[in-house]
This record gives structure tokens, C-alpha cells and sequence, in this order.
């Protein structure tokens, strides 16, 4: 009878442990959107109170008295049946060993696996069903784990007090995200883009902005036609305007506002208008902010450039929102971008060429020797011998090879088709043609009107 007995109480543990262990479980995964969303359905319900006591980061009010319960009622449940087990069974190792293999084969895939499986698939479900016993449970035990967590705090790391349970340091969270991301659970993009959230927060602007050597900027002094020109040539939207040098930024000059005055010029409903009356006030940053922080200002200022200065007040490069962007999401291409072959024969005899193609191999589609220790590629022999950063009609001639631009893509609308072709006469070296005035350096403005 007594026997009886035991194996009736080791069955109501069990349950018990089920039980609180499906709670604790979907405590751990309860989506909290849609918990608010039920509990305001039944703003009175005891579900409704453990929820707002839970948001309000009193969580381990909660959790702890249910793992001390689960703890206890797996315990009780495990005593209870060695012990009927013993009242047949007259050795006591065969007794252990029965209860060791009723724990792996019953308790194992009922408390661990089924009972966790019911407690994070149906988080809301279950706690919802069970909000009263774990409020009850709570009042119970709570005062008991109180006294335990506070015996433990004295003895363990001061790590341990860091944060409430349940909370995942950052580390914790980047380890899940990479189990995750290999168990093929998340896609790995979208694993990556959660992993550029947190470096965000360690990086700088300094190392995504784009310096001042690559920057293309418009003189105070310049006309509005030759400012349009620099805009339609190069696909920017936005220029930093400046006096006597980059470091010397005025303000930023928008596309838009000078098409508007120019077209009202042009109706005779106002005067020419200069850069200066046109610019808008420039956002100046440290290079040393933290990209994070720049991204909430610029999202709450609607802002979408920023000029960065050194330590010194000098002009250190410029960042735009989309440059923020790319960190988290990776490069963003233009929509009408496609892959172009390296070089290709043009009827009239001359090379179109991608600005990626080496100047040895250059050299070699004319039959000359076109080596260069400073550059690699067509684009930046360009470069080099422009003095500047190309744009679109950008033209140079070296060793008798005539390079122009012609194309560009891209966000940053970076030179990447070049038209190349022999001349019969050699101009000076380095001589540029068809390049209005201020065409200086690229920057990283995207093409869009704001």
C-alpha cells in the first residue's frame, strides 16, 4: 500500500514538474507584443498582472521561484520512485539502476524536450493558462529563492550581478547569433545585419566617411550654371561649398534649390542667384563620434549629410546617411548598375575600358610599355595625372594614349567606363579637356533630390 502511495506522489510531482517547467519555458520566449496585445483583452486577468510586473523588469519575481519549484517537484518525483521501487525490489542497486533508466527514458524526453517544445511554441497559450499558478508560486516560494539568490550573490563573480536573469550580454547574444546563423535557423544576411547593429556602437565615423581628397566640392565665387554642371556631370544631389580651401566649408549647396532659382532666373521672375544665398547651413561633426550616435541624430534631425573635422577644426572628409546605412545593410547599388567587360573594340577604332583595368594591360592592347609604379589601373592613372579625383569628362593623355571618362555608377557615382584611344599627336602630359571649372574631387552624396 505504502508503495502505492509513493508511485501516486512520484506521478503528481512529475505532472507538477511538466508543468512548471512549460511555464518557465514560455516565460523565457513569451513574446511580449503579442502578451500585451491578449492582456489587454482581459486588462483584470491575473495573466494581465504577471505580464505588466514582468515588463517592468521584475522578471526574476517569476522565474526564480519556478526553477526552485521545478528543482523541488523533480527531486520529489525522483525520491518518491526509488523508494516504491526499493519497497519491491531487494537489492538497492537494481532499485538505482531502474530509476536511473526511468529518469532517461520517461523524465528526459518528457520534462526537457516535450515539456520545453509546449512552453516555446506556445508561449502566450500556455502562460496565459497558467498565470495563476505561477502568480501562486511565486507567493510561495518567492521569499525562499530571495534568500537563496542572496546566499549565492555573496559566494559567486561579480559578473553574476551584471544584470537581471534572462538578460543576454552582448557577447551571449553575438554566440546565439552564430550558432543560429550555422544551424541555418536565420539566414546568414540576416545574421550579419544583426552583428552590424552592435559594431556599430565601437566604430567611428572616421573609418566609414569619405576623406576630403575624395570629396567634390563648389567654390562660394562659382555661377550657378557651372554649379548645375558639376551636379548633372558627377549624379550628386548635395556639395559642400567652400571659400579658400576644403577646409574652409560655407555650407552645403542642394540640387534642387539651385534648379528652382535657376529656372525662376531664367523666367525673369528673379535675379541670378550666387551659392551663397542659396547654401544651407552645414552639420559638422567630430571624426571621432561614434556611428551609432550619428544615426540616431541624423534619423531625429532629418539630416542627410554631415562634414567631419579632425581634431585640429580641419576638414577630415564628409558622411551621409546612406554611408551609415551601408554599414548595416552592406554596399547599396544603383538600380541600373550592370557588370561591364573589361575593354571592348568601339567601331571607330577606339577601347572602351573599365577604370579596373591594369595599365599593364593597357599597354599591352596598344603595343607600348605603360607600366606605372604609383598606380595599377587605367582609373587611377587618371587620376594621377588629372591631379584630382575624374568625373564624367574628365580627359587626360599619357605616352599618346588619350584617356576619358565616361561613365560612372553607383551610389558614390565613381568613374568606372573610360574611353581610350591613340593620338596621332601627343598633347602635354597630363592635360585635361572638357572639365568645367571646380570639378574637383568625388564625394560620397547620393543621387537623389531631398
Amino acid at each position: 500500500m505504502a508503495g502505492l502511495l509513493l508511485f501516486i506522489l512520484a506521478l503528481i510531482a512529475t505532472v507538477l514538474a511538466f508543468t512548471i517547467t512549460v511555464a518557465e519555458t514560455a516565460f523565457v520566449y513569451l513574446p511580449r507584443t503579442e502578451a500585451e496585445e491578449v492582456a489587454q483583452e482581459h486588462p483584470h486577468s491575473v495573466f494581465a498582472r504577471v505580464l505588466t510586473e514582468a515588463s517592468t523588469g521584475n522578471d526574476e519575481r517569476y522565474t526564480h521561484p519556478l526553477r526552485l519549484a521545478r528543482v523541488l517537484t523533480t527531486g520529489v518525483a525522483t525520491l518518491a520512485f526509488m523508494v516504491a521501487i526499493l519497497s519491491i525490489v531487494e537489492h538497492h542497486w537494481l532499485a538505482g539502476l531502474i530509476t536511473l533508466a526511468c529518469v532517461a527514458l520517461v523524465g528526459y524526453p518528457l520534462l526537457t524536450v516535450l515539456a520545453r517544445a509546449l512552453g516555446r511554441n506556445r508561449a502566450v497559450v500556455m502562460l496565459k493558462g497558467l498565470a495563476a499558478p505561477v502568480h501562486f508560486t511565486a507567493i510561495t516560494l518567492g521569499w525562499l529563492s530571495s534568500f537563496l539568490d542572496a546566499l549565492v550573490h555573496k559566494a559567486a563573480p561579480q559578473r553574476v550581478l551584471d544584470g537581471p536573469a534572462g538578460v543576454f550580454a552582448e557577447d551571449e547574444l553575438r554566440e546565439f547569433l552564430d550558432r543560429a546563423s550555422d544551424a541555418e535557423t536565420i539566414e546568414d544576411d540576416e545574421a550579419q545585419i544583426v552583428q552590424s547593429v552592435f559594431e556599430l556602437d565601437d566604430t567611428r565615423i572616421r573609418s566609414i566617411m569619405v576623406p576630403r581628397t575624395d570629396m567634390l566640392t563648389v567654390e562660394a565665387n562659382e555661377s550657378i550654371e557651372n554649379a548645375l554642371s558639376l551636379f548633372l556631370r558627377s549624379g550628386y544631389s548635395r556639395m559642400p561649398v567652400i571659400g579658400e580651401s576644403n577646409d574652409d566649408v560655407l555650407g552645403i549647396l542642394y540640387l534642387k534649390d539651385c534648379m528652382q532659382a535657376h529656372l525662376a532666373h531664367s523666367r525673369g521672375d528673379a535675379p541670378e542667384p550666387s551659392i551663397i544665398s542659396l547654401m544651407r547651413e552645414a552639420r559638422f561633426e567630430p571624426e571621432s563620434k561614434k556611428v551609432m550616435d550619428l544615426l540616431r541624430q541624423m534619423q531625429r534631425e532629418s539630416t542627410h549629410v554631415a562634414v567631419v573635422v579632425d581634431e585640429y577644426g580641419g576638414t577630415a572628409g564628409m558622411v551621409t546617411l546612406e554611408d551609415l546605412i551601408e554599414e548595416l545593410v552592406g554596399d547599396i547599388s544603383d538600380e541600373y548598375d550592370n557588370e561591364k567587360p573589361e575593354y571592348s573594340l568601339q567601331e571607330d577604332g577606339s577601347f572602351k575600358v573599365s577604370a579596373r583595368l591594369s595599365v599593364e594591360d593597357l599597354g599591352e592592347i596598344f603595343g607600348i610599355d605603360l607600366d606605372d609604379e604609383d598606380v595599377d589601373t587605367v582609373g587611377g592613372l587618371l587620376a594621377k595625372h588629372l591631379g584630382k579625383v575624374p568625373i564624367v569628362g574628365s580627359e587626360v593623355t599619357v605616352e599618346g594614349i588619350t584617356i576619358r571618362a565616361i561613365g560612372s555608377s553607383g551610389r558614390r557615382h565613381q568613374v568606372d567606363m573610360l574611353r581610350v584611344y591613340r593620338q596621332e599627336s601627343q598633347p602635354h602630359l597630363g592635360e585635361e579637356s572638357n572639365s568645367p571649372e571646380g570639378t574637383g574631387f568625388n564625394t560620397p552624396l547620393d543621387s537623389s533630390s531631398s
